[in-house]
């Protein structure tokens, strides 16, 4: 079984939009989880790379967007499949910290992961998406459309590290 992997997320807001990445899902044979989601730009961190590094990184490579990195805003584990369930974490064990993060420049694209080949890409699509819409779309993790758009009403100011288990 592999390690656990550790991986960071940007949370970006502006102009009253927020901005994901649909993505195809991790587990397409699974009939519980949708064909595809909208989560955070983000990845795995390397070894001995810095978590900002890696953060704007992953924001470069996925959104052609550079950025400065804030606060810590949550720490959130995925197993799967889920605790409880037969296999437990066999498939995929994952930590991924979520920053605050504010767009420095670039230009929004879609961009790529460099692990995959182009056929076998994962990101479909990068968008910034209305706060005041986030229902209408298929958000993972489940907490993510209220964490926003509470977060926004004050910019994230007085966020405190919040922890997110499997099953939120």
């Amino acid at each position: 079984m592999e390690q656990v992997t550790l991986r960071v997320s940007a949370l970006c807001i502006r102009d009253g939009e927020v901005l994901l990445i649909e993505h195809k899902s991790f587990a397409p044979d699974d009939p519980a989880f949708p064909a595809s989601y909208w989560i955070l730009p983000g990845g795995r961190v390397e070894r001995g790379e810095t978590l900002r590094d890696a953060l704007c990184r992953e924001m470069m490579e996925e959104t052609g967007l550079s950025c400065s990195v804030g606060s810590m805003l949550f720490v959130k584990e995925l197993l799967y499949p889920h605790p409880g369930a037969q296999g437990q974490g066999s498939r995929h064990h994952s930590l991924s910290l979520g920053f605050h993060c504010e767009v420095t420049g670039g230009e929004t694209i879609t961009g790529k992961d460099p692990e995959y080949p182009d056929n076998e890409q994962m990101i479909m699509r990068v968008a910034w998406l209305p706060l005041g819409e986030l229902d209408l779309y298929e958000l993972y993790p489940p907490f993510l459309g209220d964490y926003v758009r509470q977060g926004a009403e004050d910019g994230f100011v007085d966020a405190v590290p919040e922890f997110f288990d499997s099953l939120l």
